[in-house]
């Protein structure tokens, strides 16, 4: 059965461009050009995955993902120009899985759209159910990561992680902070000539 894709975006050339990757993905895509509607249409009928944009009229992205998370848990991919921690930590505050940058680079958005449907349909890990994660983070998109960095050879920093698991480099951050935070990962610090050391994360045996 194909999987089922819902996209969100005011501009229509966006979705000119979301509709032709979904021609030669397996997905099937419906698009529209409002937050309203969208949530809506998720009351309505069932998706696998909901791509959303940031800037809109009427309703603004994180007002929408706010909306969809007051029902249900369905991944959503920010669609975004701005790339700062900050928007990121406001959007997975809200609710949101993952980010994808405009201008839409296509290649890109195929591989993070394929890795959330197949997040999507992932069965919960034994050692972790019964977790609480803080709102916007995904038991299965943590167990991702953490099975990323069991099969690592060496410690990893996070634009290798973001590399490797097809999740932006946002998404990975926040996973990290939270990983570190309650001993799942150490870090290694990689002192250079100038600034701050960078971070390189291996899982705990």
């Amino acid at each position: 059965m194909m999987r089922r894709v819902l996209a969100v975006d005011d501009d229509h050339d966006v979705l000119y461009t979301l509709r032709a990757i979904s021609e030669v993905g397996d997905f099937d895509l419906v698009t529209l050009d409002s937050g309203t509607e969208g949530l809506e249409m998720l009351k309505r009928e069932p998706f696998d995955l909901v791509i959303v944009d940031y800037y809109m009229p009427e309703m603004n992205g994180i007002e929408l993902v706010e909306g969809i998370r007051e029902f249900s848990e369905v991944p959503i991919l920010v669609l975004t120009v701005d790339e700062s921690l900050d928007i990121a930590h406001q959007f997975m505050e809200a609710g949101a899985t993952d980010f994808a940058t405009k201008p839409i680079r296509v290649a890109d958005l195929i591989s993070r759209i394929n890795v959330h449907l197949s997040l999507s349909s992932s069965k919960v890990p034994a050692w972790m159910e019964g977790q609480e994660l803080p709102k916007g983070m995904s038991i299965v998109t943590l167990q991702l990561i953490v099975d990323y960095l069991e099969r690592a050879q060496e410690p990893e920093d996070i634009d290798s992680i973001s590399e490797g698991t097809g999740l932006a480099y946002q998404t990975v951050h926040r996973y990290m902070s939270y990983l570190e935070r309650e001993g799942i990962v150490e870090v290694d610090l990689v002192y250079g000539k100038v600034g701050r050391p960078l971070k390189r994360y291996f899982k705990n045996s």
